[in-house]
């Protein structure tokens, strides 16, 4: 018996035994030809051989090789895409690895008090994340890059429980757009073309860090493609042509509830219909998905751009990116301009 499961598990042999099996089964229909019209086996072969060369419009030994072909095709394909997608799982499970530890970790982490201040820590992780270079910027455009990057900034944690000394706080790292600003909580790889941020779902189309002359300068640019609508709503056509005319925001808000899309109505309801039954939706996730091209910049708490003329004037700036009406050097000359934030220490 331990001989044969040997035999069966070599590479060579266990091939040698399948294609066995399956000539074998590929008589049992000549078999039983050759009792029903008592008939030799050979003359059955020559029955089939005459049948295969007979003379149609496309003989049937070329559509039997075509159809052969093709389910040879069809199965490498599925065997193709079925290792590709094994690779996906696994790069998104390391990726997972590095943004969110297991629970014992996290309730550890928690205890654990920050005692740096905003641009010190935000400084220490953007140089972890791109290391190498001096004052500047560089950009990054491959998924897996920037990817890789932004999981080891924004990577766990973010926010702590604590904050030990005059001028720090819980929550160091925030992303700013305008008057728009929030701390970034916790950051997501869904797949290749998308991430997740707090519960915005990005189609990053490419970065920039740039390391400022002094620390309390960093901060990284992020430019994201349009995504697609989810499908729940009714669009206004010409309201949302206007947004991509004028490069504003055209944002969709929904929930997910177990894996079921549910709209921002019912997930602010904490219920909805779902699968013809009325059911709670408490605990169900929100999500935001931007349809028109989107810019920000993520960067300390405490960093230079958290001040009233960022708020004022930087909406004008991220819409003239996008536009390509200025450049990205006209962006950092104008960011410059911002003295060290007064709660900076």
């Amino acid at each position: 018996m331990n001989r044969l499961q040997k035999i069966w598990k070599d590479p060579v042999w266990s091939k040698v035994i399948a294609a066995g099996f399956i000539f074998i089964i590929s008589q049992i229909p000549v078999v039983i030809s050759s009792i029903i019209k008592n008939r030799s086996i050979s003359q059955t072969y020559n029955k089939i051989l005459i049948y295969l060369t007979s003379d149609c419009i496309v003989p049937c030994w070329i559509f039997i090789l075509i159809v052969i072909v093709l389910i040879v095709s069809l199965t490498f394909g599925i065997k193709k895409m079925r290792s590709k997608n094994k690779l996906v799982r696994l790069g998104n499970e390391v990726a997972e690895k590095l943004v969110e530890p297991d629970n014992n970790t996290q309730a550890n982490e928690n205890e654990i008090t920050i005692n740096e201040a905003p641009t010190v820590f935000f400084h220490y992780r953007f140089c972890e994340a791109f290391p190498g270079y001096d004052n500047g910027y560089r950009w990054f455009t491959k998924s897996k890059d920037i990817n890789t990057r932004l999981s080891i900034l924004l990577k766990h944690p973010t926010r702590f429980k604590k904050a030990d000394g005059h001028g720090i706080t819980s929550d160091p790292v925030w992303w700013f757009r305008g008057s728009s600003a929030l701390p970034v909580d916790r950051f997501k790889i869904l797949n290749r073309s998308k991430v997740l941020m707090n519960c915005d779902e990005l189609k990053i189309e490419k970065i920039a860090a740039y390391r400022g002359s002094s620390y309390f300068r960093d901060f990284i640019y992020v430019q994201c493609y349009p995504d697609k609508p989810i499908g729940i709503y009714k669009q206004d056509n010409d309201y949302f042509k206007k947004c991509i005319k004028e490069n504003r925001e055209y944002i969709e808000n929904y929930g997910i509830y177990k894996g079921k899309i549910i709209s921002s109505q019912e997930f602010s309801d904490g219920a909805a219909i779902i699968r013809g039954k009325l059911q709670s939706t408490i605990g169900a996730e929100s999500r935001n998905r931007f349809l028109t091209k989107y810019n920000f910049i993520i960067g300390a708490k405490f960093s230079p751009y958290n001040c009233n003329e960022f708020y004022r004037e930087s909406e004008s700036y991220f819409i003239n990116l996008l536009k390509e009406e200025i450049s990205f050097d006209d962006f950092v000359n104008w960011m410059s301009r911002f003295e060290k934030n007064k709660n900076d220490y």
